[in-house]
């Protein structure tokens, strides 16, 4: 898997939904809300911030956090998305990069996971998973505002030769492949092929995931009946 599939694009399905996200979720007009009046879902920026980049109306003013609805929201939190229009599910991305535009609009930058019923076969279907909670990770990623935030929430990185934790003990979704996006197939996350960024990138979030969920057990060794 090339360092080039982050900046092609997926199927076309996923990706006209979360651009028409994107198209829906806007920033009222200043003109609406009195200068002195702060609404308490406002979207701020936390701390000073990290960089700035661009020129005119390309700058940008990069921060590590911001708050929103109350919460604050930071690098490296998996969290939910609002899926406008007809679809049920929430989409679900890790947020990369969070700017501020010249006009004062906030972005996040998501690195998105797949469902099951987004994760498209080459030759038509989609990939089958082995418990509801189970995520695609990809390297596909794109922007939204951030007001499509709704909430965090846990995403656990299990290697394939470990059980699934059990639900009531450690709530949240469950990783253990990587989706490709532009070959739609899945890979193993200890797959060979990787750049040395995106396999240290998948180590650190199964590094976190196993500190977080404890010595998992190893899966039983299948048994192999002879005629």
């Amino acid at each position: 898997m090339s360092q080039g599939q982050n900046s092609r694009r997926p199927e076309e399905t996923m990706e006209g939904r979360r651009r028409k996200r994107e198209k829906v979720i806007v920033r009222p007009d200043e003109d609406e809300t009195p200068p002195d009046e702060v609404k308490p879902d406002d979207v701020k920026p936390v701390c000073k911030p990290v960089k700035v980049t661009g020129r005119g109306n390309g700058r940008r003013t990069h921060y590590g956090q911001f708050k929103y609805g109350g919460k604050r929201y930071k690098l490296e939190d998996s969290v939910l998305l609002n899926p406008e229009g007809n679809i049920l599910n929430p989409y679900i991305a890790i947020i990369k990069d969070i700017t501020k535009k010249q006009d004062g609009r906030m972005m996040i930058l998501g690195q998105w996971f797949y469902r099951q019923e987004e994760a498209k076969k080459k030759g038509g279907g989609n990939w089958e998973i082995n418990d509801p909670r189970e995520l695609f990770y990809s390297f596909h990623r794109n922007e939204v505002p951030v007001e499509s935030v709704m909430h965090k929430c846990v995403v656990n990185f299990v290697p394939d030769h470990k059980q699934f934790p059990k639900r009531r003990d450690n709530p949240g979704f469950i990783v253990q492949k990587v989706y490709d996006t532009v070959d739609k197939k899945l890979l193993n996350m200890t797959d060979k092929g990787y750049e040395d960024a995106q396999q240290h990138e998948i180590d650190v979030f199964v590094d976190k995931s196993m500190s977080r969920l404890g010595d998992l057990p190893d899966l039983e060794p299948k048994l192999f009946h002879f005629i």
